[in-house]
């Protein structure tokens, strides 16, 4: 059942995914690896799993605060079950940010209406979708949690993510960083994923790409891409 559910990762997705991030490379800004946008900054990002596809837009507003546009499509219970898919808009504040001697800590908070639809099931309902993110970002270094919770009168999730990342050099801010570590991500009446992933990482854009190693989702993919401009 676990093959199966990973050989419909459709490939055409992950081409789809990687020419728009290369078609976006020529274009030029500043990224952090956290889910700060700088004012005047858009970034885009998708993310591919078996079970779950998530497409955005973000804009920085002004320093503290950002605004989000986005598509995610996610598939709860077996290989064969529907996929859900929803529109989401969100507003993003940075609440808190804290410099160290060679890194920096951030929160923030977010939430705004969604709409969602049950494939097959002909109907639309509205909802909320709020959450909170804390990051910790050095050089060598790089930690978050992300809670995030979408609800309807008929559906709700809720999702846990957390990673943690080492990076085996120090590198400048111009040059391109390598990452290794691992996601842990629970979702309400799910299994706990495990992925180990690498990423690399420069000044306006990553790709993360690992394998969860968890029974229920060992040989899962999950993909990750950003890019600001």
């Amino acid at each position: 059942m676990v093959q199966n559910r990973s050989t419909q990762f459709r490939v055409s997705q992950i081409v789809s995914a990687l020419v728009t991030v290369c078609a976006l490379g020529s274009l030029s800004s500043i990224a952090n690896a956290g889910f700060f946008i700088p004012k005047d900054t858009t970034m885009v990002m998708t993310t591919l799993t078996p079970d779950e596809q998530n497409y955005d837009v973000a804009y920085g507003f002004t320093r503290q605060l950002s605004g989000q546009f986005g598509v995610t499509r996610v598939r709860e219970g077996e290989s064969g079950a529907p996929w859900r898919n929803v529109v989401m808009a969100q507003a993003t504040y940075l609440v808190y940010r804290a410099s160290t001697d060679d890194g920096i800590f951030n929160a923030y908070v977010w939430g705004g209406p969604l709409a969602e639809t049950l494939a097959g099931s002909g109907s639309t309902r509205l909802g909320v979708n709020t959450g909170v993110w804390l990051d910790y970002e050095t050089r060598r270094v790089y930690s978050r949690v992300k809670i995030h919770g979408f609800k309807s009168n008929q559906w709700r999730r809720n999702e846990v993510v957390a990673q943690a990342m080492l990076a085996p050099y120090a590198a400048d801010y111009e040059d391109i960083a390598s990452w290794g570590g691992v996601q842990v991500k629970r979702v309400s009446g799910d299994k706990t994923e495990i992925t180990p992933y690498v990423r690399f990482f420069q000044r306006n854009w990553w790709i993360d790409a690992g394998v969860s190693v968890d029974r229920k989702h060992r040989n899962d993919f999950f993909i990750n891409f950003m890019r600001t401009f």
